[in-house]
């Protein structure tokens, strides 16, 4: 399992992106080696890529950035990650991308949301509304006494609160509303042969599943701090052996055996469940356990790391020191070692649409189907009912019916570690290996041409990484593998299941930012320039040269005036010319350069004139044209991607807090991993900006065997006086 934190949820065009990544194992949430690689893909709306980089990971771990282009399109991005374990080619596991928002400027949000609360309200009144009914097991049978629980959505998914009655033939047999999010539930005791529906106050009627003759139930009778009781009825009283099986994330918890005539209790006591998580109740018969209803349960919520955090003063003027007293207990209070991920920011920034944190990510949203409606309201301890609502979430959206969960099978993965490729020419050789930095290395090809470059080569040589065969004959032919291809294409068709949420009016608040002389500094100003060559790093950027070396062009000096040489028609100075070419300094051309160029015909003073037809004149030398492509095949190269570059955080120091030049930092801190001490504590300090409004800092901690934590602080700043 794959967890991504990014340090904010808004960005602006032209800023970076900072995250957090964690890679877990999916069963016991522990921090996992399996995978030493993250590749990092940004969708559009559309479906476009704007980003796919390689990061390393180091047990488990990893951090960088991503570069906001000021060409990204106002619109909302999907932050996706994958690992070598991520998907095989026969798995059809969904997609759980984080969710961003990308404005040109924050002030922008205004507009935005105001449309979108717009849109929503015409949505709810003209779009399509569901109402959908789950029995608890998984069916009604005749006699049995169930719960049913109901959910009601309109639009998109997003939930709608209702009140309606449940009717027995023509009777009513009681009223029902929804309690959170549009879902709740009732109770009914079915009878075959009657007719069940629900009619909903504005007139919409809705049938009852259908009530089976005979068959066995399942209904979670309590689920507290000593265990869960679950009855398991039958619709006759004749003796049938029945088995529980109970698992959190595919691993069996524990086992209940017993025969039940009518009725029978069955008790698990929590001692049983090692995590947290939900629970799979299901509920088997006969030597084959052959399931006839299931029921999801979650378990353990308080078993998480504790977060406390407290800023040493609620308000700060702008560009003051401040400091956050971080401190980890587990759920008895009993500090631990952990690590911690800390983001402050401008709380603008915070796009509730589309916020989620590494508990309702990894407890809740892996392993329920669907887009959950606002997930991280179920780990909020401020939500009192959150633990109900988390009932009837599990009894509508998770709801299963005769689900019986195969063992994956066990396909080829399609993404490696290293970089992989192979010589078309098979044959054992080495192979250069260097990045622009410099850094250098080799590789040797197996008997068929095949060789991997590590990840350990990859970390040392950041960004990208070029290839240069050894052997000369017969001509290297090298076919390296890309990974995002095969990431493009074992995506398409899986769903991408996303934390929705309903879209606020956003309050920015006052946001002046001013100089210390009191002027309100504009917040968009663009500069924009061209540029007039092609990208070259080091590596390119010197195939170049040598390609130009290679055109036999150059410049000489002479009366203060340069000179090109053998460009394009155009001839050097004549043996015996006041400047013959055996007697002066031959100089490199270089692109965008003024040089002035002359044509030289027979005759005159030195036995050659000046073509007046085509008199000296000036140019801007643009070089021959290759394309990287074409570079890299001239010189027999190959390049692959790297890890992307690593990049500090920008932190002010004294001279940029002196300087009167504003300071809008909308982040003032990011620490991606901060250790806690043995009495569970960490400190950390950040530098405030001149932005003047409330800012959040999320904290998430991982200890690395399966506990983790969420928290959040305010401040503000403002105005000195």
């Amino acid at each position: 399992m794959l967890y991504i934190f990014p340090n904010k949820d808004i960005y602006e065009t032209g800023e970076d992106m900072w995250f957090k990544a964690y890679l877990m194992d999916r069963q016991t949430l522990a921090l996992s080696d399996r995978s030493q690689t993250l590749y990092l893909q940004v969708r559009s709306e559309t479906g476009k890529v704007v980003w796919s980089e390689k990061y390393p990971l180091t047990s488990g771990r990893g951090d960088g950035h991503i570069y906001i282009g000021e060409n990204w399109l106002q619109e909302e991005y999907y932050l996706e990650g994958y690992t070598r374990s991520s998907f095989t080619t026969d798995s059809t596991t969904a997609i759980h991308p984080r969710r961003i928002r990308v404005v040109d400027r924050v002030t922008q949000m205004d507009s935005i949301s105001s449309e979108a609360v717009k849109r929503d309200s015409i949505e709810r009144q003209t779009t399509k509304h569901r109402f959908d009914l789950f029995p608890e097991g998984g069916q009604l049978i005749d006699g049995i006494n169930a719960c049913v629980a109901f959910k009601a959505t309109y639009g998109k998914g997003f939930p709608e609160d209702i009140s309606g009655k449940v009717m027995e033939d023509d009777r009513e047999i009681t009223a029902i509303r929804s309690l959170h999010d549009g879902m709740g539930m009732f109770a009914i005791t079915p009878r075959w042969g009657k007719d069940y529906k629900v009619i909903l106050s504005d007139g919409r009627t809705y049938p009852l599943p259908a009530i089976e003759r005979t068959g066995m139930g399942l209904r979670v009778l309590r689920n507290n701090e000593s265990g869960i009781t679950v009855v398991v009825s039958a619709s006759d009283t004749i003796a049938r052996p029945f088995t529980i099986l109970a698992k959190i994330r595919g691993m069996l918890c524990c086992t209940a055996k017993g025969v039940v005539k009518g009725q029978q209790i069955v008790r698990m006591p929590k001692e049983r469940f090692p995590m947290q998580g939900i629970a799979e109740i299901t509920l088997t018969v006969g030597d084959n356990l052959f399931p006839v209803a299931e029921r999801l349960v979650y378990v353990n919520p308080i078993q998480r790391l504790n977060i406390t955090a407290h800023t040493d003063r609620q308000q700060y003027n702008r560009r003051d020191e401040g400091k956050v007293c971080l401190r980890v207990t587990d759920h008895g209070g009993k500090p631990l070692k952990a690590e911690l991920a800390v983001s402050i920011f401008d709380k603008a920034y915070l796009y509730l649409p589309g916020h989620e944190n590494i508990l309702s990510h990894c407890y809740l949203s892996e392993e329920i189907r669907g887009n959950i409606f606002n997930p991280s309201y179920y780990f909020d301890e401020r939500n009192e009912d959150r633990l109900q609502a988390l009932n009837l979430l599990l009894m509508t959206q998770g709801w299963r019916r005769y689900v019986w969960d195969k063992e994956p099978a066990q396909g080829r993965p399609l993404l490696t570690d290293g970089v992989s490729g192979k010589d078309l020419v098979a044959r054992t050789q080495f192979i250069q290996v260097f990045s622009p930095q410099s850094d250098t290395c080799l590789v040797m090809s197996d008997s068929i041409g095949r060789f991997e470059i590590i990840p350990a080569m990859m970390d040392a040589m950041r960004g990208n990484i070029y290839l240069k065969p050894m052997a000369k004959s017969p001509k290297p032919k090298l076919s390296l593998v890309n990974p995002f291809d095969s990431i493009s294409y074992h995506q398409q068709g899986r769903p991408r299941y996303l934390p929705q949420n309903h879209i606020f009016e956003t309050a920015n608040g006052e946001r002046d930012i001013t100089n210390a002389f009191g002027t309100v500094v504009l917040k968009d100003v663009y500069v924009t320039a061209k540029r007039r060559s092609p990208y070259r790093d080091k590596v390119t950027g010197y195939l170049d040269s040598l390609a130009i070396m290679a055109s036999g062009e150059w410049v000489c000096k002479h009366g203060g005036q340069m000179y090109l040489n053998d460009y394009h028609g155009y001839t050097h100075h004549p043996e015996d010319c006041f400047c013959p070419p055996s007697k002066v300094e031959h100089l490199m051309p270089k692109r965008g350069e003024i040089y002035r160029v002359i044509k030289y015909v027979p005759g005159g003073r030195y036995l050659v004139d000046i073509d007046m037809n085509d008199p000296p004149h000036d140019i801007v030398y643009n070089g021959p044209q290759y394309t990287e492509e074409e570079l890299l095949k001239k010189y027999g190269m190959s390049k692959a991607q790297g890890y992307y570059p690593r990049r500090e955080f920008y932190e002010p120091d004294v001279f940029d807090l002196s300087s009167p030049t504003p300071d809008s930092r909308n982040s003032l801190q990011w620490k991606p991993a901060i250790p806690t001490d043995e009495n569970g504590k960490a400190e950390i300090t950040f530098t405030a900006s001149d932005v003047n409004t409330e800012f959040i800092g999320i904290i998430e901690a991982i200890d690395g065997t399966g506990l983790m934590g969420y928290q959040t602080f305010t401040f503000r700043i403002i105005r000195n006086k």
